[in-house]
């Protein structure tokens, strides 16, 4: 990885310590499906050590953003696509819209499972599949004994006590893939019509509104992300809302990602790789874990305190390209379970 130079970001103006020459100046241009506030202040700290100047372009739908550079072509100026979600990374490599970059930095940092096999797209973080639960409405022991599985939570035992966040989200295709390759289209299909008979209302839009659920009594238990509970914490923090971490005698729990890749038609790819690799360094992940209140990817760091306090767990490594293909089974089943 080459020395880093100074960033400035188009949309908001940093001054620099030192002046460059025209024939120094380059830039960099990020499409993203992230929140600017957990990239802008990666790319001020950025700025400290290098001398490129980066704009980037938000939109909340990835699929809208691989779109746009389908449609952009050569024509593009975007040198980084960086979203969440390892099925939107995938995709976006099905699409061509991702260039194949090598790296023995990003691989020496990154297990198998967190980078593509084609090396266009790698993990900058990564977040967990948990059960929430309010522990003044069930006990650890009892989540061990009737909880330890994804499958489990169809039981009868769980009937009326039951939230979920809706199948059409992302974060929740990304599971439904995984356990539909996991468990076998039959078995999946008895798992999504004992949640759905077990729900206590419809299903929900986003996480913060489970853990909403959970406060208020309106449910017991749920599955959501890792992430949304230091979140939660911070306006609630008197919540008693705890994580139990599912499937660690079976496959781990699973497991999802932001990530980025360089992309196909960038005319600054080698870079484009530096500033991956920066995102990966251990200087850099601390603080986009803190940010984002993920799990680094990087095998070597750990995470923030917020994060960590949470308990160590054991995740499933089955890479994405294993369980991406049933994506279109997955929605089908919940169509027929009305898991809506």
């Amino acid at each position: 990885m080459r020395l880093f130079r100074p960033l400035k970001l188009l949309v908001i103006s940093i001054s620099l310590p030192f002046c460059f020459t025209p024939a120094q100046a380059e830039e960099l241009m990020v499409y993203s499906s992230r929140n600017a506030s957990y990239l802008t202040p990666m790319f001020n700290r950025y700025a400290s050590e290098s001398g490129v100047s980066v704009s980037y372009i938000i939109n909340n739908s990835s699929e809208a953003l691989i779109r746009k550079l389908e449609a952009e072509g050569e024509e593009s100026p975007a040198d980084i696509f960086l979203t969440t979600g390892a099925l939107n990374l995938s995709l976006a490599s099905q699409k061509g819209v991702l260039a194949s970059i090598s790296s023995r930095i990003l691989k020496k940092t990154l297990p198998e499972h967190l980078r593509s096999k084609d090396d266009d797209w790698f993990a900058i973080a990564k977040r967990a599949q948990a059960i929430a639960y309010h522990p003044e409405k069930l006990s650890e022991s009892e989540l061990q004994t009737y909880a330890n599985t994804y499958a489990a939570l169809a039981d009868s035992k769980w009937k009326g006590k039951l939230c979920l966040r809706s199948s059409r989200t992302e974060y929740s295709q990304s599971l439904l893939a995984d356990l539909s390759h996991r468990y076998g289209e039959a078995k999946m299909q008895t798992i999504m019509k004992g949640w759905v008979s077990n729900l206590v209302h419809s299903p929900m839009s986003d996480d913060l509104e489970l853990f909403t659920a959970l406060e208020t009594g309106a449910c017991e238990l749920t599955i959501a992300y890792s992430y949304y509970l230091p979140r939660h914490l911070l306006t609630h923090p008197n919540s008693k809302i705890e994580l139990f971490w599912p499937e660690q005698k079976d496959g781990g729990v699973h497991i999802d990602i932001t990530g980025a890749g360089v992309v196909a038609d960038s005319d600054n790819k080698e870079l484009a790789q530096d500033f991956l690799e920066w995102m990966l360094s251990k200087q850099a992940q601390p603080q986009y874990s803190r940010l984002s209140m993920e799990y680094p990817a990087h095998r070597r760091v750990y995470p923030d305190r917020a994060v960590a306090k949470h308990g160590k767990f054991k995740e499933n490594k089955t890479h994405v390209e294993e369980f991406s293909p049933y994506q279109s089974t997955a929605n089908a089943i919940a169509r027929k379970a009305r898991y809506k």
